[in-house]
């Protein structure tokens, strides 16, 4: 059997639509540069699908292995308590196994954005553009 890999970029959620547009557009950005691989996305509130919808929407999909990645910038209570439990996850651990049509597929949790060095290099180019 092949593996095929599910991301499901996972966003706030904000009343404002811009949130919900950027984390598309990020799911988007992953899915056109990765043609083989199944890109959904959820968020935690006030936008949908949620969490949850968007994880059942890998059915039929034939995913084996989905990778949650959330779409934040920092660890906060959301990144280590809400979502994981959301995702199924034990405390300290950052991989379950979930059911998709009836056979086993593996979530992995991913860390938020950080402090990486593309996250500076897009820092210091918003600061260009504001200049």
């Amino acid at each position: 059997m092949s593996e095929k890999l599910g991301v499901l970029a996972i966003g706030h959620g904000s009343k404002l639509p811009h949130n919900k547009e950027i984390v598309e557009n990020v799911a988007r950005n992953i899915a056109n540069k990765h043609k083989d691989v199944i890109v959904k996305v959820g968020f935690m509130n006030m936008n949908e699908p949620s969490i949850a919808d968007a994880l059942a929407s890998f059915a039929g999909t034939g995913v084996t292995t989905i990778a949650a990645a959330p779409v934040f910038l920092a660890s906060g209570i959301h990144i280590t308590k809400d979502i994981p439990k959301i995702l199924g996850l034990e405390e300290g651990s950052n991989k379950t196994v979930i059911q998709i049509d009836g056979k086993d597929v593996t979530i992995v949790y991913g860390k938020p954005l950080g402090g990486d060095e593309l996250i500076a290099d897009l820092v210091f180019k918003r600061v260009q553009e504001a200049l």
